[in-house]
């Protein structure tokens, strides 16, 4: 799965140029859609139209047209490229510049010919807390998923990685390890790690937890990093061994109970979000809440000519946004304040896309939400801000 880190975003904020193109179209991952290469052909009709406006409204001629949207061109007739996507795609092109991003999330279909990329749709591949992962480990065999609210990829792990508790502690000195993290030898070392009925049958606690340690070490070479959410998927004994032995990842309280060696992906991920899901929710309830109780105080707003300047300034604690919201101008920079257009043009920005990249940008949060989430009850509120100051 694709995400977007913060440099990304930011180098894609900072960049200006004349036509910046910016495309968003979704996607499918099998079926009918794929095999008659629709997505391909939606990508072709944004192609086209922003041709059309290259040499309509830029006087640039068709045969230059056609070279600068190449890099395009070449992307619709990659039949493989189009056997591989997620549930959404976003592109960005200019002068010496081509990026693409598939996106485990569906997004609104859109393009924009602009004099900087247009980049809302892409922060929820950025929010770090749209992300999570989810271990899935016995004593016999280790997955690892790479998750988001929306989509779940099994990561392949690599050969280095024990792949059960035997495997792990092979290479181990046991009496050394054991020593050190426990303080006694339990055994000399010789004593299995488990037996019984079946791998997660009796077990010694001590060698799980070492073999746990060595699981460890071996996964931080993948998640990189270690402030996202791990879902740990296991049977029930394990989950308080496990987590008690773990120094590095970041679990959730609460986890999956069960064996899970064979379990398929989307099996793993609707039962995931169960535990992740009422996180973000509750998480949004509350900041939702905290706009109401400042409403009127004048830490909060529900006003582009508010928003847009705040953002620009880091002022921006939270923003819920309205989905589809589009606000087309630019701001001021004497007097930081807004003028809205009625039309997009190149030399226009969609204040509202500008204010949710600056808002994560800066540390604060943006949701894009349905109208009963949008904790503004004025009826033609479209955004809602809670400022820091």
């Amino acid at each position: 799965m694709e995400t977007v880190s913060k440099e990304t975003l930011q180098q894609l904020s900072d960049f200006q140029k004349t036509n910046c193109i910016s495309i968003y179209i979704p996607t499918h991952k099998k079926g009918k859609e794929v095999n008659e290469l629709q997505d391909a052909k939606l990508l072709k009709n944004h192609v086209q139209d922003i041709k059309n406006q290259l040499k309509n409204n830029k006087d640039i001629p068709e045969d230059e047209a056609i070279q600068y949207l190449s890099p395009l061109n070449k992307l619709i007739d990659d039949t493989e490229f189009w056997h591989h996507q997620s549930h959404g795609l976003a592109i960005f092109l200019a002068e010496d510049f081509f990026e693409y991003f598939r996106l485990p999330y569906s997004v609104e279909e859109f393009s924009l010919l602009s004099n900087s990329f247009h980049l809302e749709q892409l922060i929820p591949a950025y929010q770090e807390e749209e992300q999570y992962y989810v271990l899935a480990a016995s004593l016999g065999k280790v997955r690892l998923f790479e998750a988001s609210l929306n989509e779940i990829y099994e990561v392949n792990l690599p050969e280095s990685l024990p792949q059960g508790a035997e495997n792990a502690l092979s290479y181990y000195d046991f009496e050394k390890n054991l020593q050190q993290h426990s303080g006694s030898m339990l055994g000399g070392g010789k004593e299995p790690i488990y037996h019984g009925h079946g791998g997660d049958g009796e077990f010694n606690e001590a060698y799980v937890k070492e073999y746990f340690r060595h699981l460890e070490d071996s996964l931080e070479q993948v998640i990189e990093d270690k402030s996202i959410a791990v879902v740990l998927a296991s049977v029930d004994y394990l989950h308080p061994i496990f987590k008690s032995a773990s120094k590095k990842l970041k679990f959730t309280e609460k986890g999956l109970t069960g064996n899970y060696d064979k379990a398929k992906p989307d099996k793993i991920h609707k039962e995931s979000l169960s535990v992740i899901n009422p996180k973000h929710e509750a998480l949004k309830n509350e900041l939702k809440q905290k706009y109401q109780q400042l409403a009127g105080t004048g830490k909060t707003s529900y006003q582009i000519d508010d928003i847009a300047p705040a953002a620009v300034d880091g002022r921006i604690d939270t923003l819920f946004i309205l989905k589809g919201t589009h606000k087309w101008g630019f701001i001021n920079n004497e007097d930081n304040s807004v003028k809205l257009r009625q039309d997009n043009d190149s030399n226009v920005l969609d204040l509202v896309s500008k204010s949710a990249v600056e808002t994560v940008l800066n540390g604060g949060h943006a949701y894009f939400v349905e109208k009963e989430m949008l904790p503004e009850n004025v009826d033609n509120a479209e955004m809602a801000a809670v400022f820091r100051w």
